[in-house]
């Protein structure tokens, strides 16, 4: 799910897209004051596709790394004698 108006989150760090996340948190509580609640409701759907894109990367990094432990032989560690 991409916002229009919103940078492509697969175009930034992990840095950025935190930082991003961190600003738009700070934009939602100061919309949350105002009576008119679009504005709410668009800096929330920024918010979750960069949470998203965050998540996916997590989740990718997870897996390669479970992938990663399953391929190591444990020959060398397992000690029969």
């Amino acid at each position: 799910m991409y916002h229009p108006l919103a940078e492509d989150p697969t175009n930034l760090s992990n840095d950025e897209l935190q930082e991003k996340i961190s600003q738009l948190h700070k934009k939602y509580v100061t919309a949350s004051r105002f009576p008119d609640q679009s504005l709410v409701r668009q800096v929330q759907s920024m918010i979750i596709m960069y949470t998203e894109e965050q998540q996916r990367r997590y989740r990718k990094i997870r897996e390669e790394s479970k992938n990663k432990n399953q391929d190591q032989d444990l020959d060398g560690l397992v000690n029969v004698d």
